[in-house]
């Protein structure tokens, strides 16, 4: 989706934008493992730059992307600063940042027993899984970005993130087909 605008007096496009992603962004910032603060600080910062940079938003293709990309960004620079690594370079920081998903079913079909039990087995398949593996299942299948895509956003090169799916989808495969069937079902 593109968003024509050139200033940020056009307050309905911002709105839309905020309005569309920010619970996406919230959640994706604490999947990563950001407090509350931390992250709806972090997405502002992104709205102020998309504010105050008057051309920016003529230049956006895919808006859920670039979000997604700069709040990624924008994350890594506080943790940065937060663990005084200031010196280190960008990309050294991008593994060190753990990656969880939070699953939450909402069924009202479903009892308390069985959301607890089936959130258990859903946990229990994920913790299988190293950080960056739940982060290219999460991107993947919960936000469907395509390789592409999901090599920026984790700072990889298109044939890793490749190999990345392949490994985490065969290491769910071992564990169980069930399993996996179970996971990508729920994510999509």
């Amino acid at each position: 989706m593109k968003y024509k605008s050139n200033t940020c007096k056009d307050e309905n496009t911002l709105d839309s934008l905020y309005n569309d992603y920010v619970d996406d962004l919230y959640l994706y910032a604490q999947n990563l493992g950001f407090d509350k603060q931390t992250s709806m600080d972090a997405i502002h910062d992104v709205f102020c730059k998309l504010c105050t940079n008057k051309n920016l938003l003529s230049t956006i293709n895919d808006a859920k992307f670039y979000l997604f990309r700069s709040l990624k960004n924008r994350l890594i620079d506080i943790y940065r600063e937060q663990r005084g690594h200031l010196h280190l370079p960008f990309e050294s920081l991008v593994d060190e940042i753990p990656f969880t998903i939070k699953v939450t079913v909402e069924d009202e079909m479903m009892n308390a027993e069985e959301e607890v039990a089936l959130k258990n087995r859903i946990d229990e398949i994920l913790y299988i899984l190293t950080d960056r593996q739940r982060e290219i299942i999460y991107l993947r299948y919960m936000h469907n970005y395509d390789y592409p895509k999901i090599a920026e956003l984790m700072h990889i090169t298109i044939p890793a993130c490749h190999k990345l799916m392949h490994k985490t989808l065969s290491k769910l495969k071992k564990k169980n087909a069930l399993s996996l069937i179970l996971l990508l079902s729920l994510l999509s």
